[in-house]
């Protein structure tokens, strides 16, 4: 029975134009022409006055010192009276227009239907000044995906229902390929899906602000868990979603199996990633904050997703990785238990110099640099005779792994100062050249 009715529908192409051609005839009458004139002028009014309160404001603030403590205040007064004032306005210019269309007996029924309209306007301009007043700028997401979308549902739910012929407009069947659904069917589906996306966006949010502190467990495992939650409402939401358009479990298997088609030829990576995802966030071997060398480099993981994980270089670089490639390569973590790590720095030194000396004093060069850890101490181990040097490695302990690269040079040039200071050389490559008998042959080569 509801296919019959979908196919007896007419189609929403036919439905507009026939809007269109009454909304033409609607603008031709002189009663309407005559209120969307005064519309225009409270419009017009409503656009100086304000601009007129931005300059008197100026001016009188450059030749007025207020008082320091009472500055902000005044300005957050300003700034919500200016918030306020166009609201107020229409509605005050919109009444005294109705009130003379009244004394003449005019038509007024669209600037009654535009004072709903600016009521609305007000209430969500007071809303906004509240919440910002309590919440601060913590309250800016919140007006973005939750405020200001409800009151523009409502205000196109108010012209929609003040239109002749909406019903229609309504009813209108729409076709993807085989599939045919109302117009309203659709708008029904897609409020459903953002509720649901929203609904994911607020219960994340809460769970990683409020969750730590009750349950004193690790950030990254209640981040696990909120995206996971985040990820289970936006699938109910795609399947309410498709319920709704009247999709039944049939088309909802040919779907699904063109996409098991597309991930097994062409969605590889993105499972691989996805996967890897889900590792990192429950294994904790990464967490936000940990300082890891990937390919050489080292640098501050900053967001694991369940696609890619986001870090941040020494150089500010942001680098976005795929979550496989924590979990198929080798990656340093420097901070994964604790933030202590070892600096080698390998340096020799020619064969005159004293082993012992050479110790004591890259000991306490080491010490006297102000991120090495004086317990426990530095070290210097003996590597080994080279072919020019003897070579060492001083190793000394810091808990800002983050800045290794840093330490490592800074001991450099203290080490190098210091040997020249005590006569200690750090030799360069030396190749002894033994001819044998070829010195009296090169000798007689030249007397002759």
């Amino acid at each position: 029975m509801e296919s019959e009715n979908l196919n007896q529908a007419e189609p929403l192409v036919v439905i507009l134009e026939d809007q269109l051609n009454i909304f033409i005839a609607l603008i031709l009458r002189p009663v309407v022409q005559r209120q969307i004139a005064a519309i225009l002028v409270i419009l017009i009014v409503v656009w100086l006055l304000p601009l007129g309160y931005q300059r008197w404001g100026r001016r009188r603030s450059a030749t007025t010192e207020p008082v320091p403590e009472n500055v902000s205040r005044w300005q957050r007064l300003k700034t919500t009276v200016y918030d306020l004032l166009t609201p107020i306005l229409v509605l005050l210019l919109l009444n005294i227009t109705i009130w003379l269309f009244g004394t003449q007996n005019y038509p007024n029924g669209l600037l009654q239907n535009l004072t709903n309209l600016a009521w609305l306007w007000l209430i969500y301009r007071l809303v906004l000044t509240l919440l910002y007043a309590r919440f601060g700028e913590d309250f800016r997401p919140f007006r973005k995906w939750i405020v200001t979308p409800i009151f523009l549902f409502l205000a196109v739910l108010q012209i929609i229902t003040t239109l002749p012929g909406s019903p229609a407009v309504i009813g209108a069947s729409i076709g993807l390929g085989p599939i045919l659904f109302p117009l309203g069917d659709l708008l029904l589906a897609l409020i459903t899906l953002y509720l649901f996306i929203v609904t994911a966006w607020i219960a994340e949010l809460m769970m990683v602000r409020t969750l730590p502190s009750r349950f004193n467990s690790e950030p990254g495992v209640i981040e696990s868990v909120a995206t996971l939650v985040r990820y289970f409402f936006l699938a109910t939401g795609v399947l309410v979603f498709l319920g709704i358009l009247g999709l039944n479990i049939t088309s909802l298997a040919i779907i699904a199996g063109g996409l098991s088609v597309g991930i097994g030829i062409g969605l590889q990576d993105i499972v691989s990633n996805f996967v890897s995802g889900l590792v990192l966030l429950f294994e904790q071997t990464l967490r936000s904050g940990d300082v890891i060398e990937l390919d050489g480099r080292i640098s501050t993981v900053e967001k694991i997703s369940l696609r890619a994980t986001t870090v941040r270089t020494r150089t500010n670089e942001e680098l976005i990785i795929p979550n496989a490639s924590f979990t198929t390569e080798k990656v340093k973590n420097f901070t994964k238990s604790d933030r202590l790590v070892q600096v080698i720095v390998p340096f020799g030194v020619s064969y005159q110099s004293d082993p012992e000396l050479v110790r004591r004093l890259a000991v306490e060069t080491g010490l006297q640099h102000a991120l090495v850890l004086a317990d426990p101490e530095p070290t210097v181990l003996f590597m080994g005779f080279a072919d020019s040097s003897i070579d060492f490695n001083l190793l000394v302990s810091v808990n800002n792994p983050e800045m290794t690269l840093v330490i490592r040079s800074d001991l450099y040039f203290m080490l190098w100062k210091v040997f020249a200071d005590n006569d200690i050389e750090i030799p360069f490559p030396q190749r002894d050249l033994n001819l044998g008998d070829g010195w009296e042959k090169l000798e007689q080569v030249r007397a002759g």
